[in-house]
Order: C-alpha cells, then sequence, then structure tokens
C-alpha cells in the first residue's frame, strides 16, 4: 500500500514538473495550454474511494496553481474530476475487473479508456476555462483557448499513456 502511494506520488510529481517547467510556457497559437496534470486523476485505480481521489485532486490542484498563479482554478477543476472518475471508472471498466484495475487501453479496452479520457479530460477543461475566462463577453476566445488545449492535451495525454504503458 506504501510503495504505490509513493510511486503514485513520484508519477504525480513527474507530471507536475513537466507541466510546470515546460507545458505552461507552451501556448498553440497563442491561445491554451496543453494540461498534463488531469492524468493524474484519469489513472486513479478502480478501488480508489472518492474521498482518497478528492484529496488527489485537490492537492494536485493547489501544487499546480501554486506554481502557475491560477488562483484556484486547477484546483477546482482537478476535484472536480476527482469526484466524477470513480463511478465513472466503475461503469466503463470491465464487468470482470479486479479491484485495484489501473485504468489503460490494455486493461480497459482501446475504445472503453479512450472514451474514459475523453470525458474526464472536457469536463476538466469546461470547469477550468469557465473558471479561468469568466466573462460571457470572452466566450469566443474561451471557446478557442479550450478547444486548442483539449486537443494539444489529449494528443500529449496519448503521448504519455503509449511511452508508460506500450502495446505489445
Amino acid at each position: 500500500m506504501i510503495v504505490s502511494i509513493l510511486k503514485r506520488l513520484a508519477w504525480s510529481l513527474l507530471l507536475l514538473l513537466v507541466q510546470v517547467l515546460i507545458l505552461d510556457k507552451v501556448h498553440p497559437w497563442g491561445y491554451g495550454a496543453p494540461l498534463l496534470c488531469p492524468l493524474i486523476i484519469i489513472t486513479l485505480p478502480l478501488g480508489t474511494s472518492r474521498i482518497e481521489a478528492l484529496l488527489w485532486g485537490f492537492g494536485i490542484g493547489f501544487v499546480a496553481d501554486i506554481f502557475a498563479g491560477t488562483s484556484g482554478i486547477s484546483s477546482a477543476a482537478l476535484t472536480f474530476i476527482a469526484f466524477v472518475q470513480p463511478p465513472l471508472l466503475e461503469l466503463m471498466a470491465p464487468r470482470d475487473a479486479d479491484e485495484q484495475l489501473h485504468p489503460s487501453f490494455s486493461a480497459m479496452g482501446r475504445w472503453n479508456y479512450l472514451q474514459f479520457i475523453l470525458l474526464l479530460l472536457l469536463l476538466h477543461h469546461v470547469i477550468y476555462f469557465a473558471l479561468e475566462g469568466f466573462s460571457y463577453f470572452l466566450l469566443t476566445d474561451v471557446a478557442i483557448s479550450m478547444s486548442v488545449s483539449y486537443i494539444a492535451s489529449l494528443v500529449l495525454i496519448l503521448l504519455v499513456e503509449r511511452v508508460r504503458n506500450p502495446q505489445k
């Protein structure tokens, strides 16, 4: 148990470092930025309680907010998807999955895992950019930023997943 928590913590710190040091400075076409932190919540195992997921979501979001200066936006978005992740994973996981299933293409199947990523990432980006823009006057800019960031984040997450769990 302690070993799995330490591995998750090391994985989270690595993704946070990449996010803070590299990705926060990348703005494709001047809009948005790829967000890799949702992958930490997306990959929480099947047996994760909601309280544990919420603590991970808030903790990772809080650290990301401190370094990015986003004043609670990451915390809110990651806490929300951490609230939704456990029941959604139960719904989308194979029926005969064990309690410690780690979401991945090999564990859930390509289509189910892709849908899982798409949905959680969409929920994260809607919350994140709605809080960031916080204005109906900038709705077009917020929508463009959200779309560019969503696509860039999705491509980046799929690349990380491909490296993390190579298909045999």
